[in-house]
């Protein structure tokens, strides 16, 4: 794969365009723009989609395009504002669409080499004063959400990771148990920037991703605040104050 992005924003449809990295298929044909809209239909036989259990808001699949595999999600709303709109959003600019948005994220942040998943295509279409998006991402092999972990030493190493994501200018919107995953080979990943900012992340704002995560801990494996939230927190504390050093 390649380490750069080759971003392009290609209309699709009459209100319905694709930002792709085209890198990742620079061997093969390119994709036709037919092609690259039907990459975000989980039902087009092709792709051999099928749905993530976890997350998602039962809107996420595992999927093969071409010859990655990837995984694809509709955004959607959570809370009170799914009862009234489930998946559409305020239409305020292509550039300023939340697919767009964490494709660019994403983007900058792979580029710098954070443990993020590499973005491949996402999608908005414009549907009058609203829009929908989804987006398509390289899928991490073999990986498990921060929730099933139980070693101390892998909490740690997440800490390590949420601190130079903050010293590189990233504030995490979600950030969660299921948001942090592992792989086979025991690396960390960061997943799902939906709505998160890159700008100078200030102590508030540290504070209240691990606040959200904390929250999550207790939530879901409420036996983890005393047995590898510490060693989570202690690491993070240390890795911040080394990046501070270094920025200072």
């Amino acid at each position: 794969m390649a380490n750069e992005l080759d971003a392009q924003t290609v209309q699709v449809a009459p209100h319905g365009w694709v930002r792709v990295d085209l890198g990742l298929f620079a061997e093969t044909t390119p994709p036709s723009s037919e092609e690259l809209d039907a990459w975000f239909d989980p039902k087009d036989p092709r792709w051999g989609a099928t749905a993530v259990a976890e997350g998602g808001r039962s809107a996420a699949w595992f999927l093969q395009i071409r010859d990655v595999r990837g995984v694809l999600r509709h955004y959607r709303r959570g809370g009170w504002a799914a009862k009234l709109l489930s998946s559409g959003y305020v239409w305020t600019g292509l550039s300023k669409t939340r697919a767009f948005e964490e494709f660019d994220l994403l983007g900058l942040m792979y580029r710098a080499g954070l443990p993020v998943p590499q973005p491949i295509a996402a999608r908005v279409q414009k549907r009058g004063l609203l829009y929908e998006a989804a987006l398509l991402t390289v899928r991490i092999p073999d990986a498990q959400p921060l929730a099933r972990v139980t070693d101390p030493e892998l909490w740690a190493q997440a800490g390590r990771e949420i601190a130079r994501m903050h010293a590189f200018g990233v504030w995490h919107a979600d950030l969660n148990v299921y948001n942090i995953m592992v792989d086979v080979d025991n690396r960390i990943w960061l997943i799902d920037f939906d709505r998160s900012r890159y700008s100078p992340v200030n102590d508030g704002l540290r504070a209240e991703n691990l606040s959200r995560l904390l929250r999550s801990v207790r939530k879901v494996v409420p036996q983890q605040e005393h047995l590898s939230w510490p060693a989570l927190n202690r690491a993070y504390q240390h890795a911040w104050l080394g990046f501070n050093e270094h920025m200072e």
